[in-house]
């Protein structure tokens, strides 16, 4: 009798399989989303660590304004666990394509940055060379490519085969040079041994302590900035001693030129006598002969004088002007040594304002690419924690009342049960099995598919962008016993509930059918002038909304939490799509920006801006990159701007504090700083930050205002404050410009025009927004996925609860349709309940979307990028729309079920 009881479970299912299936859909997709959000953040980083093991890229790389030497390399290997490589690397604008490169030097005895070959072959002598995959169309295999550079032996190269370094992991950004346009296009890599200079480029570090720790770990990160304090602290030691060196081998090159210059001047001065005794000498060799040519003229005459002594004057006119030619020869050589010797005296005058020499560390965090992946894989996971999570709280809502109103249908089952004999643990384990199946189906599908389904997808659209190969997939316990937990919850502990309440009544209790609830007047009742105007089916519908509140309010929730979520969906795809607008539209208001070598080059570069029709206006102003320090944290780059006349500012910058309109003014007693900075490091209004510019240099600076951000950091300065902090002149070294919209060979001209001025870099913000819009496409993919379980859930909760509905009130619907009602009029009896649940749950998903989508934007912001809260009218339009569609084939489904009531069953005592 007990297996034949459990066994009824299988006819209960088949009887309601509707029922059946939709709890587990629901679950099925709570943990669906849940696991598979929650595992894409933990892939990508298991993506990136495999990556930076199987090519054991650096975790750090050391660049000094003086070059790298051997003592170097000494210095940072001090640091516990540290291994280090020298290299070389400089900028160079290949004419031929015009591309900018970045050049490198590898070697193949060197474990750090292993170049895995695409193809071809790797270079066997020093006039071959690798290239960067992505160039191969402009470099095919065996063509020639030139590099002039006194760092270099040859100047002609072969190209031998195609590299996918693992210093750029992202396939389009190769982050930024000083040469050309300021934006790097490719990269090359010669052999070490191609390389002239004895002063290297880069140091690499790596250290083995940390191979087989998390990079995304906080342990990780911890252990990074503690070593990269202690290198900082050791190299700023070495500073002083470096200078010394620079001071002593120029010296060094100066004695030699000295004692050369030395010994030039003696042999010049020595010849000089030389000479100047061979012309006393052909003096008084013309002297005599002058003399032999008067006496020959006296005894034989001129003509015989002139005949015997032609020869001997030749000779002597020949002498002259040789020795006229050595006196030039002389002349140009002494002028050559006062050259020299000024020379000299201008390298010592250099070697005595030779700068203190800095050391600027930058960790694998910041290489090309690697910074947008890792944020990516934060922002997933930061959305991960809040929508999936939400969207499991929906599904659990719903799961819980179907599950309760199942046991609630078998209330006369149960009571016969108590009645002859069988415990109550018995009875339970029918229901509990039921929940435990529904559960069970529903999270191991959920677990699988949002494992091994959901990630893929997302990584799928992901390739196209990353050099990674393998992205995993694997099974990460933590969210997978969150969603069996919530999954057990939603089914097992739904049923135990209800169980528990039910079980305690008396069997001639739950034998008898449950008391309907009481009728009484409604609040509208009270108003008689509209309540005399509605009519009998608006009455009987207003009365059944108040009269049963619980079910309103679970409906308008369920229904209110799926619109929220489709429209945080749209919400989110707006507000990442929309950063770029927001930024380059709304707070920027110029298209482009010059960096210049020098000051002397902006009028130069004034001058053809001004010449072009499609610049409107321009504005120098000084311009550098800078990193904010603080002990304990992670560095944070910003770009730093000072005015010398803060009033232009407004026009080509919006300062305002965010969601405010009052703008805020650059004062000559502070900085200020976009949101980013503020909140890295905690500060407000009066905090004092320390920034070090591209020099090594660190200053403090006083925040006097906060303003509104979403790409990057910034500081703004006025010029009094930057003297005053910085302790240098103040000098115009960029220049901002507004200009007509531009294409790209418009562009390109305009760049090489300011490049022909000498030493200018030109960036256009069409080409940043390009980047960063790309950048915030790699979210799209998630975004998408949350907006088609949002509405399939949607579609399963309406479909859920009106089932629900029905079932409940079948004797109800089965008392009007006796009294008369056509199905058509039944049907409306229940559609004008959904409708009224549908609009007011649709309204209030409106701001709940709202809410939801400022939640998650601010999780997923980070330092160096933030999301503008942008819910377009169409996202609310589409997910109102959606629901009403939605709604309306459940009725449509309802309609159907309605006309199949049995009146008989359904009205027919349960005496």
């Amino acid at each position: 009798m007990k297996n034949l009881y459990i066994r009824s479970i299988f006819r209960d299912i088949r009887q309601s399989l509707g029922r059946f299936i939709a709890i587990i859909l629901i679950i099925f997709m709570g943990v669906l989303l849940f696991v598979g959000i929650k595992s894409i953040g933990p892939n990508l980083e298991k993506t990136v660590q495999e990556f930076v093991t199987s090519h054991n890229v650096s975790d750090l790389q050391i660049q000094g304004t003086a070059g790298l030497t051997n003592e170097d390399l000494a210095i940072a290997e001090k640091v516990a666990g540290a291994k280090g490589e020298l290299g070389y690397s400089f900028p160079y604008v290949e004419e031929q394509q015009d591309r900018n490169l970045q050049i490198y030097s590898y070697a193949k005895d060197k474990k750090q940055n292993k170049l895995p070959l695409l193809q071809g072959s790797y270079p066997k002598n020093n006039q071959q060379l690798l290239m960067d995959e992505s160039l191969k169309e402009q470099y095919p295999l065996n063509s020639k490519i030139t590099i002039k550079d006194n760092q270099l032996k040859d100047e002609t190269f072969t190209v031998t085969g195609y590299v996918a370094s693992p210093i750029y992991v992202d396939k389009k950004e190769r982050g930024v040079t000083t040469v050309g346009d300021g934006m790097i296009d490719g990269y090359v890599y010669l052999p070490e041994t191609a390389f002239a200079s004895e002063t290297y480029s880069i140091l690499y570090l790596r250290f083995s302590d940390l191979k087989e720790t998390d990079m995304m770990s906080d342990v990780y990160k911890k252990q990074m900035i503690d070593n990269e304090e202690k290198l900082q602290k050791l190299f700023d030691e070495r500073k002083e001693p470096r200078k010394t060196e620079l001071q002593d081998m120029a010296n060094e090159e100066i004695v030699k030129g000295e004692q050369e210059l030395q010994e030039n001047q003696q042999k010049l001065s020595d010849g000089q006598n030389e000479l100047n005794t061979a012309k006393e000498q052909l003096s008084s060799q013309q002297q005599q002969l002058e003399q032999q040519k008067a006496q020959l003229e006296i005894l034989y005459g001129q003509t015989v004088a002139d005949n015997q002594l032609a020869s001997a004057q030749s000779q002597l006119e020949q002498a002259a002007t040789t020795l006229a030619e050595k006196q030039d020869e002389l002349t140009e050589n002494q002028q050559k040594l006062t050259e020299a010797q000024a020379k000299i005296d201008e390298s010592k005058k250099d070697v005595a304002d030779i700068k203190t020499p800095n050391y600027i560390l930058t960790q694998r965090s910041s290489n090309p690419g690697f910074t947008e992946f890792t944020n990516l894989s934060d922002r997933i996971d930061a959305i991960g924690n809040v929508f999936p999570v939400f969207f499991f709280l929906i599904g659990i809502l719903i799961t819980f009342t179907t599950i309760t109103r199942m046991v609630e249908e078998d209330r006369k089952e149960i009571g016969t049960l108590k009645a002859l004999g069988y415990r109550n643990s018995e009875i339970s384990q029918k229901y509990l099995l039921y929940a435990l199946m529904t559960g069970t189906i529903g999270t191991v599908f959920g677990v699988i598919v949002g494992t091994k389904g959901l990630p893929p997808v997302v990584f799928t659209m992901l390739k196209k962008n990353y050099v990674f190969e393998n992205y995993p997939t694997d099974f990460w316990p933590w969210p997978i016993l969150v969603a069996i937990l919530a999954a057990l919850f939603a089914t097992v502990a739904a049923t135990i509930y209800i169980l528990i309440k039910d079980l305690r009544e008396k069997p001639m209790a739950l034998l008898m059918p449950k008391a309907p609830k009481p009728g009484k007047r409604i609040l509208l009742e009270y108003i008689t002038p509209l309540w005399s105007r509605l009519s009998f089916n608006q009455k009987v519908t207003y009365r059944n909304l108040f009269r049963y509140k619980a079910r309103a309010i679970l409906t308008i929730l369920g229904i209110a939490g799926c619109m929220g979520l489709m429209v945080a969906g749209f919400g989110l795809q707006d507000s990442i799509g929309g950063v770029v607008d927001v930024q380059f539209k709304q707070l920027s208001h110029f298209q482009g920006i010059v960096t210049l070598e020098d000051e002397a080059n902006v009028q130069k570069a004034n001058k053809v801006l001004t010449a072009d029709d499609k610049v409107k206006e321009s504005m120098s102003v000084f311009a550098d990159q800078v990193k904010f320090k603080k002990e304990g944290a992670s560095d944070l780059s910003a770009s730093l701007y000072a005015f010398k006349n803060t009033d232009r500012a407004k026009d080509y910058f919006t300062l305002k504090k965010a969601n405010k309109k009052e703008a805020v003014k650059i004062t000559d007693d502070g900085a200020v700083v976009t949101e980013g900075i503020a909140k890295a490091y905690d500060a407000k209004i009066g905090s004092n930050l320390t920034i070090q510019d591209n020099e090594g240099k660190k200053m403090k600076i006083k925040v006097s205002g906060i303003v509104e951000n979403y790409l990057g950091n910034t500081i703004f300065m006025d010029q009094n404050y930057y003297q005053k902090v910085t302790d240098k002149d103040f000098t115009e070294n960029t220049v901002l410009f507004k200009s007509h919209e531009m294409s790209s060979q418009e562009e390109e001209k305009l760049a090489n025009q300011l490049q022909d001025t000498n030493q200018v870099t030109t960036t256009f913000m069409s080409t940043q927004a390009s980047k960063q819009a790309f950048a915030s496409e790699n979210l799209r993919p998630v975004v998408l996925i949350f907006i088609v379980l949002s509405g399939t859930l949607a579609f399963v909760v309406l479909f859920n609860l009106t089932n629900i509905n029905v079932s409940e009130r079948e004797r109800e619907l089965a008392t009007i349709k006796v009294l008369g009602f056509f199905d058509g009029e039944v049907t409306m009896y229940i559609i004008r309940e959904n409708v009224i649940f549908t609009l007011v749950g649709i309204l209030l998903g409106c701001g709940v979307g709202k809410v939801l989508t400022w939640f998650i934007i601010t999780m997923a912001s980070a330092d160096n990028m933030a999301f503008p809260l942008l819910i377009p009218g169409m996202g609310y339009f589409v997910s109102g729309a959606l629901t009403v569609i939605f709604s309306a084939i459940v009725m449509f489904i309802t309609h159907k079920k309605l006309k199949e009531i049995d009146m008989i069953s359904a009205l027919k005592s349960n005496e």
